[in-house]
């Protein structure tokens, strides 16, 4: 996610994207196989990654049915949800703890989940206070390695015209955002327990696994439908409505996002089919479109070869009425019409930090709301290696000097609290979050490549994505894999920016 700001320095930006030379793509054939229960979710992964399937194969997998209904007041959300779950943790547990993501208040839905199974059998799940935390009883405790089928019926209304935090979660201006409009299992940490943080007043709400997601959505015929993963199949059912069929292996969750109006521009880079979605009525929509996906295929294209393989045959970008600037999903990303509209830097930033979260919260998790530095500020590090990349070094050097400004400009007019990079969402009031996660954050990240040298700290990169791919890291994990790959103690420096966090 990224906040509204200037950035001026790109101004050369999109005549250096058209130069930009880029691969061929490739799709891949759906092959389905009672052998193989995993089969089915090739054609959502470069022929490369199929194999990647295969040491996540218990990770949670999800069989969502949904209806989609619209009338004049809102839209009507009608699922049936199976997940197989695994427990993957060292403990016995006694409960599945799901998040009810549309109950929070910065999302402002209605979700109610009417009947809940296990193996089979009827539960009675507990509600929290918030509405958004459900725990599952077990009638018996699922002991490490073992698994448990959970079935539950939900329904989540969206009033039209409702706007809450960001605009994440809406019906707007004949545009529908449902990220997260199911059941999502929460995480559970050894130590810890299942995460129940509730709390949502900035940044990203979501923590979760990846996870493997079937999912049919019922929609009537005259929408567009955008989701994560890929479209297997599409046809029309017996009650007239569209019968969409998706895939997305190894996901962190699953958005959708649809609207009367899109029209689409479609290019490919290493494999990937990228596909910009936009509203053709909006002013010169086809020219920043087209913009948009040259710097879309040479984003993907160079942090391939930064980071590692974005492993995924395609990804998706959605115009929106987001007032986040834009918000990163697995696969897929959306951004707001303001930045859409606003102007040719500005799309282009939004777009490439959006992007960037892909590797870094889509691919390597964190928890986005105790550590958002984590996939925010290497983002923001990400943007600025594409600036220099494709402009040169000084121009990397002017977007880390305009992140230094901003932060020294809050520093002044912000009563000059500085804080480290490394506190959870809530510790940030007023302007913090933004100046010190998004503008000192990628500092940090410049002060290593300033001491290390920048191949070094990209190799250190390479080495913490292959680690941590389709897995969750924390601090330490980021620390202990830089400290090897640079062959450096590193707790000063990490205590100094990011602050104190527990080591071992």
């Amino acid at each position: 996610m990224v906040r509204k700001r200037k950035y001026p320095f790109v101004g050369v930006l999109l005549a250096l994207i058209v130069a930009t030379a880029l691969l061929p793509g490739g799709s891949v054939a759906a092959q389905m196989s009672e052998d193989d229960p995993l089969s089915g979710f090739a054609p959502a992964l470069l022929p490369d990654y199929v194999s990647d399937m295969d040491a996540h194969a218990d990770a949670p997998r999800y069989t969502i049915d949904i209806t989609l209904a619209l009338d004049h007041e809102g839209a009507t959300i009608s699922g049936e949800q199976q997940v197989i779950y695994t427990n993957r943790s060292p403990h016995a547990l006694d409960r599945i703890v799901f998040r009810l993501y549309p109950n929070l208040v910065s999302y402002g839905g209605a979700m109610v989940v009417a009947r809940v199974l296990v193996d089979g059998a009827p539960a009675a799940p507990d509600l929290d206070e918030t509405g958004t935390v459900l725990s599952v009883p077990l009638a018996s405790p699922l002991a490490p390695g073992e698994r448990v089928t959970l079935a539950l019926n939900y329904e989540i209304r969206v009033r039209a015209g409702v706007a809450r935090l960001y605009k994440q979660f809406s019906y707007l201006d004949n545009v529908l955002a449902l990220p997260n409009a199911y059941p999502v299992l929460s995480v559970y940490e050894a130590g810890d327990g299942w995460w129940v943080v509730a709390d949502h007043t900035q940044g990203d709400a979501v923590y979760s696994e990846s996870a493997f997601f079937e999912v049919t959505l019922r929609a009537p015929e005259d929408l567009i439908v955008v989701a994560s993963g890929t479209e297997v199949s599409v046809r029309t059912g017996e009650d007239g409505l569209l019968v969409h069929e998706y895939v997305a292996p190894l996901m962190r969750d699953f958005a959708i996002m649809a609207a009367p109006h899109y029209v689409t521009q479609t290019g490919t880079v290493d494999g990937v089919a990228i596909t910009l979605y936009y509203d053709p009525a909006r002013p010169d929509a086809e020219a920043i479109a087209a913009g948009g996906l040259r710097a879309a295929q040479a984003a993907v294209g160079l942090f391939n070869s930064l980071f590692g393989a974005y492993p995924f045959a395609e990804l998706d970008i959605v115009q929106t009425p987001t007032s986040a600037g834009g918000i990163e999903y697995p696969g897929l990303i959306v951004i707001g019409d303001d930045a859409w509209d606003e102007n040719a830097d500005r799309f282009i930033f939004v777009l490439v930090h959006e992007i960037a979260h892909q590797w870094w919260y889509s691919l390597v998790g964190n928890d986005q709301t105790l550590d958002p530095w984590m996939d925010e500020a290497l983002a923001q590090f990400a943007t600025a290696l594409f600036i220099g990349a494709l402009e040169g070094g000084p121009s990397y050097s002017a977007a880390i000097n305009s992140y230094e400004a901003q932060y020294a400009r809050y520093l002044q007019l912000a009563e000059g609290l500085d804080q480290p990079i490394g506190l959870p969402v809530s510790d940030y009031t007023g302007t913090a979050y933004f100046s010190i996660v998004y503008q000192k954050g990628p500092l940090f990240f410049d002060a290593l490549a300033e001491t290390y040298g920048g191949a070094a700290v990209l190799d250190a990169l390479q080495d913490y994505f292959a680690a941590y791919r389709y897995d969750i890291a924390e601090p330490v994990d980021m620390l202990l894999s830089f400290e090897q790959s640079l062959d450096a103690d590193l707790h000063a420096i990490f205590e100094e920016w990011v602050g104190d966090f527990p080591v071992g």
